[in-house]
């Protein structure tokens, strides 16, 4: 790359290491062609390969053909120039992330259960395989005390339940919502997530931990706070459970085997799949005599196409 020893472009690369010119090697032109490469390559062919300009096959000389140190004056304005440009470069991309502070991203593993009883609202006993970790493998258990949103049922607790797979996300969903356990109705959905305002602003988040988004979520996923009142974040849902049902119309029901660690053999997990003639009016959860009894009209409907007996027969008997 050739260029003129008084031309004020902005520093580029240097066309062999592809590194950015030095301040210092804005000035550096070694060969009397006029191609320009950094001080270090210039070093470097000069003693360690043939010597030559890579552009027009001259010896090098000894000393550079135009090399003009900058002063400390030019220094000082080429550095506020390029704080400058950057500054107005994070500006232009904030203002241009500015709408995203309304948006929320549906997140696919995550799910968002409202109407916990204080019995249920801790992080290990969520986990546990007779409750949520049932439905697949866990990575984090959030907690929410401070809310009551199941209003005339009391205060009640929520949790924000990630797994490691969305299909097991998905399952819990199907088998925990509308599920009525001591005496609050449970609702579970995909949950939700921000955008961080460090992200927003373009700024290095501090937070190692922090659970918001820093970059850009799928577009298909992501609704303003009036698509979501309007219902169109549960329609992304429906369609991915759609999606699901179609890639494998068993996914409700667990075919993996259980260790028994007493015995070190694997035992099969109680699997609902006995042909009945008719199904029951009501499905059976709890434990002892905390158990409830819910209708099937109370259950989650099935998408289009997938049968009701089937359903019935999966895995959504939930021992809470």
């Amino acid at each position: 790359m050739s260029r003129s020893p008084d031309a004020k472009e902005d520093p580029v690369e240097c066309p062999l290491c592809m590194e950015p010119l030095e301040i210092d090697d804005i000035n550096f032109f070694p060969c009397t062609c006029g191609y320009q490469i950094c001080r270090f390559c210039w070093h470097r062919i000069r003693t360690d390969e043939n010597g030559l300009c890579p552009a027009c096959r001259k010896p090098y000389p000894e000393d550079p053909a135009v090399y003009k140190p900058l002063s400390q004056e030019e220094l000082q304005r080429i550095k506020n120039e390029k704080k400058q440009k950057q500054n107005e470069r994070k500006q232009k991309i904030s203002e241009n992330r500015k709408h995203l502070a309304s948006v929320r991203v549906v997140q696919k593993n995550l799910v968002f259960v409202v109407g916990l009883s204080q019995r249920l609202a801790d992080p290990e006993v969520l986990k546990r395989p007779e409750y949520f970790g049932k439905f697949g493998k866990i990575h984090k258990v959030v907690i929410n005390n401070s809310t009551s949103y199941a209003g005339s049922q009391g205060p009640s607790a929520s949790a924000y339940v990630t797994y490691i797979r969305s299909e097991d996300a998905l399952r819990a969903i199907q088998c925990v919502n509308n599920v009525v356990v001591d005496g609050r109705t449970l609702k579970a959905s995909l949950g939700t997530t921000k955008y961080c305002s460090y992200f927003l602003k373009n700024m290095q988040c501090p937070k190692p931990d922090c659970m918001y988004l820093h970059e850009l979520g799928d577009e298909a996923a992501s609704f303003t706070k009036e698509e979501m009142q309007a219902g169109k974040h549960q329609e992304y849902e429906q369609k991915l459970l759609q999606e699901l049902y179609k890639l494998n119309p068993n996914f409700l029901q667990l075919s993996t085997g259980s260790v028994d660690k007493n015995k070190n053999k694997v035992t099969p997990l109680q699997r609902y799949d006995t042909p009945i003639d008719k199904p029951s009016d009501s499905l059976s959860i709890g434990n002892g005599d905390n158990s409830q009894q819910i209708s099937n009209s109370d259950t989650p409907s099935p998408p289009p196409g997938f049968h009701p007996h089937q359903f019935i027969q999966s895995q959504c008997t939930v021992p809470f």
